[in-house]
């Protein structure tokens, strides 16, 4: 299930269904009419989950084909399509008028794997509307006694093995010239010993990056009460925005864009990112204020302030939504059920409370959609 011609910039089979992760189970009478279920989407991992989802309905004819590419392979073989019903489109064309001149400074903290290519690929879809200088940042995992001095010679004590140390900060050296090699020298490559989140962190603080972009696999269940990712710790830490995304969005449109929070605060805060977002992309912007269940709120109070909102951040298509949930999270899965977006914004600052307590973390978890979180003050 992938989205249709008009909706995607490239990579989709004619004729495939056009659901969104999130409104699978409101679509279940309709995909249980098929004799068989195939679903794909680009890169293949929202397709495990959405057969999940579908298994523990009870749907059990499904099959899933991973990746677009993947998906043209089994069609082909299989002979119920034909190789020339595959079709990547055209990009569409960018309104030139729309391009920001001034330039947003992106960290990449990368492992080399394939999550954190998909960071690179988000940066350059946001490349079509806004100028960005790229950095890419790796670092070494050691303890506090292993550090780098000004020249990049390492310095130890104890009983680290310096010459180990030493041949893996070559090999690394070496794969952060290959990304320059094969995304271009208009990217810069940074090494840092250190604890990873820490690490980062500091370095992003400290070079005044206005975004980190980072992949990550998400959690569900045990696994996400046992531990928590590197890019929930930044969430959670950083005061500088994080944008977190689960797979490959090199075709993404920004057409919606959701921004989630508590607008019942005094003085709602601007945020300059999403400022440029509502300048440089075309977008409709939804407004999401997620109340407590059966919680009593004056609702045309907080659609008055919704309202004052978008027209102070000049935000000139925009939508208002409240929803009743048990939290942010589930406010935020329910309204996407019924109304899609391409990215969402939402800001968290741990004081407690429906939005102040991990709602940002929680997302970073579950999400698919790409999630920009911020640190409110």
């Amino acid at each position: 299930m992938t989205y249709g011609v008009s909706e995607y910039e490239s990579g989709h089979i004619v004729s495939a269904e056009n659901i969104p992760l999130e409104q699978i189970l409101s679509n279940l009478d309709r995909i249980k009419s098929y004799h068989q279920i195939v679903v794909y989407c680009r890169s293949g991992n929202r397709s495990a989950h959405v057969k999940k989802i579908l298994n523990d309905q009870g749907i059990s004819n499904v099959l899933d084909a991973g990746s677009l590419a993947s998906m043209q392979t089994l069609a082909n073989a299989s002979g119920f399509l034909k190789e020339e019903l595959v079709k990547e489109v055209e990009a569409i064309p960018h309104n030139p008028a729309l391009k920001d001149d001034s330039i947003l400074k992106i960290l990449i903290p990368t492992d080399f794997s394939v999550q954190a290519d998909y960071s690179y690929l988000m940066v350059r879809k946001l490349e079509e509307n806004l100028s960005v200088d790229i950095h890419f940042l790796h670092v070494l995992d050691v303890p506090d006694t292993v550090t780098l001095d000004s020249g990049g010679n390492i310095e130890t004590c104890g009983e680290i093995d310096k010459e180990f140390l030493q041949t893996q900060k070559e090999i690394i050296e070496r794969k952060l010239n290959n990304l320059k090699t094969a995304y271009g020298d208009h990217i810069s490559v940074h090494l840092l010993f250190g604890k990873v989140t820490d690490a980062i962190i500091q370095f992003a603080e400290s070079n005044q990056f206005e975004l980190i972009i980072m992949g990550t696999k998400g959690s569900w269940g045990l696994k996400e009460k046992i531990s928590a990712s590197q890019a929930q710790i930044i969430a959670r830490k950083s005061h500088i925005p994080l944008l977190s995304l689960m797979c490959d969005r090199s075709d993404l449109v920004i057409k919606d864009i959701l921004y989630v929070h508590d607008f019942k605060e005094a003085g709602t805060m601007h945020i300059l990112l999403m400022n440029k977002f509502a300048k440089y992309f075309d977008a409709n912007y939804h407004q999401l204020y997620v109340a407590k269940e059966n919680e009593a709120i004056d609702e045309v109070n907080i659609l008055n302030i919704m309202d004052a909102y978008a027209k102070e951040n000049g935000f000139s298509k925009h939508f208002n939504h409240i929803v009743y949930s048990s939290d942010v999270d589930q406010g935020v899965q329910k309204l996407l059920s019924e109304q899609d977006a391409d990215i969402v914004f939402v800001g968290t600052h741990g004081l407690g409370g429906l939005f102040h307590h991990s709602g940002a973390e929680s997302l970073v978890k579950h999400l698919f959609k790409p999630l920009i979180s911020f640190h409110l003050t």
